[in-house]
Parts: structure tokens; C-alpha cells; sequence
């Protein structure tokens, strides 16, 4: 059976409630003007509205930290 790092992907996504827009193989985009690419097993480019925020190798630190942004701020 092969493993599919992008199926797991989208997996963790849908789990942690982070809306997928469109994907087409292993690209991603994503709510909140975030893109994803998988580059290859754990390792996952994210950018943010074309500009790449940083490369990340762990699924659970890449999830937190998009809902962290995506999480609407107040200035009051």
C-alpha cells in the first residue's frame, strides 16, 4: 500500500477545522489567504498570499499555527 503524504494532509486539516478551498494533488489553498505545498514526507511549505512564511516538519505545529492566524483579532 503506498502512503500518501497530501491524503494525510488533507486528513489533518479537515481535523483541526482549517477550511480547504481547492486541492490539486499536493497543493493546497487554503481560508485566510494560506497555501500549502507538500514537499515530501513531513516536510510542508506554507505561504501566506504568495509569500512564503516558512518550511515546516511537523503536521501538528503547521495546523496550530494556521488556526492561530486564522483566529480573528480585536483591537480594542
Amino acid at each position: 500500500m503506498n502512503y500518501n503524504e497530501a491524503d494525510f494532509v488533507q486528513y489533518a486539516l479537515q481535523q483541526m477545522e482549517i477550511p480547504i478551498l481547492n486541492r490539486n494533488d499536493k497543493y493546497f489553498d487554503l481560508a485566510g489567504g494560506f497555501s500549502l505545498e507538500v514537499e515530501g514526507r513531513d516536510l510542508y511549505r506554507l505561504s501566506f498570499e504568495q509569500w512564503v512564511i516558512s518550511p515546516f516538519d511537523d503536521i501538528g505545529t503547521l495546523c496550530q499555527f494556521i488556526k492561530t492566524n486564522l483566529t480573528p483579532t480585536t483591537n480594542e
